[in-house]
């Protein structure tokens, strides 16, 4: 007989011990891959998040915005951007280009003005690459009016402002003078992070480059590509395209929080899944060792027909690794399965700490978890079932035979 097709016949027949280890591994397993996939869904969805908050995969700008702060408005700003833009538009790996014009100052109304941090855009653009027009909640998105600007909800209430009323734009130019601006609300954003819906302003980048009165400048160009991988490559290319002081970074390079997060995320559940393997294993070897000891007399009637130890504690190691992919498969299906149910329950989880709105769980298929939940269950249970079968082929068939 097929030493598989003993070892299957020897996990069915003691079906209740069986049953109980493969159990363990089975929930270990699916709580493995859930844990898993949770994660890869909650990095992807910050990778993205992070991506079309207006970063993009590339931003170009000039070498010192990178390293340095600015002294007064648009120090290290991009100037003939349209160029720059047209050029790398250019390239087939870029979806959308994204002007993006940096500034602060003062919006005004009659009553009270409030510092706003604000951005001039590309009001068509930033549909393309963005979702910022998406948490529009009153009003519409800015279109060809140059006098439109969108308000987060937390910065308008402070204002006392509605859409359509009117208000003033004061911030300082490059030169050091005091200019001023007036346009009116078109809609209001509900922007995820408090503090910056508390302070944010968009402006169509014709408005922002008349207010600070810098036509044709940029604080940098934000690159949106077909697809995110490529980000190196079309970087280099772009590079030795464009040349001169203009400098290049990738998303992963900007994106101090997604980074910090994402090594939070992989330290607990980390930490998480070691603990969950070592519940496993000793969960799994103690059900084995229960099982191998009422199979002692067992263990010395084979000796006494001349198995030797290495034959009985191969047959019991085989035993567990057919428990253990066994237990994988069914711990497969259970995952599968409550995977489907959570993403069609559409469960609100609470917002993330510095955000406004909560997001619906949602677990993620990752592959790589599947092969190595099976990898870990298959050696938990081998090991489990390795160390009390060596122990019990090492008494006497006597004791063996004898035992009760």
């Amino acid at each position: 007989m097929h030493p598989l097709t003993l070892a299957w016949r020897n996990v069915t027949r003691n079906h209740r011990r069986s049953l109980l280890t493969g159990g363990i591994l089975a929930f270990g397993f699916a709580s493995f891959t859930l844990a898993a996939g949770f994660m890869a869904q909650s990095f992807q969805g910050l990778r993205d998040n992070t991506i079309r908050s207006g970063l993009g995969h590339l931003q170009f700008a000039d070498a010192r915005a990178f390293t340095q702060s600015e002294d007064t408005p648009l120090q290290f700003g991009l100037k003939n951007a349209d160029l720059i833009m047209a050029r790398i538009a250019q390239d087939p790996a870029v979806r959308v280009v994204l002007p993006r014009l940096e500034f602060m100052g003062l919006i005004a109304t009659a009553a009270r003005s409030v510092p706003f941090v604000g951005v001039g855009v590309d009001p068509a653009a930033e549909k393309i690459g963005t979702d910022i027009p998406s948490t529009i909640s009153t009003g519409t998105w800015l279109d060809s009016d140059a006098r439109a600007l969108v308000l987060g909800t937390g910065l308008a209430r402070t204002l006392n402002v509605a859409v359509g009323d009117g208000v003033t734009l004061l911030a300082t130019t490059p030169d050091g003078t005091l200019n001023a601006v007036d346009a009116v609300v078109a809609g209001l954003a509900d922007i995820h992070f408090k503090e910056l819906n508390d302070r944010y302003l968009a402006a169509p980048i014709t408005l922002a480059q008349e207010l600070l009165d810098a036509a044709g400048t940029v604080s940098k160009i934000s690159v949106v590509l077909h697809d995110t991988g490529r980000e190196t490559e079309t970087a280099q290319r772009l590079s030795a395209a464009l040349g001169g002081n203009l400098a290049v970074r990738t998303w992963e390079e900007l994106a101090q929080f997604y980074n910090q997060v994402k090594m939070l995320y992989i330290g607990i559940f980390g930490f998480m899944g070691i603990v969950l393997m070592v519940v496993v294993f000793l969960a799994a070897i103690n059900t084995t060792l229960m099982t191998v000891t009422e199979r002692t007399r067992e263990i010395g009637t084979l000796r006494a027909l001349g198995a030797r130890p290495r034959v009985v504690l191969t047959n019991f190691v085989l035993e567990g690794a057919v428990l253990g992919l066994t237990a994988s498969a069914a711990g497969a299906l259970l995952s599968l399965l409550i995977s489907a149910v959570l993403n069609a329950s559409a469960i609100e989880m609470p917002p993330p700490p510095g955000a406004t709105r909560g997001i619906p769980i949602h677990v993620q298929f990752f592959a790589l978890a599947y092969v190595g939940a099976t990898l870990a269950m298959t050696v938990a249970a081998v090991v489990a079932s390795y160390f009390p079968a060596r122990r019990a082929t090492r008494i006497s068939i006597v004791e063996a035979l004898t035992h009760v």
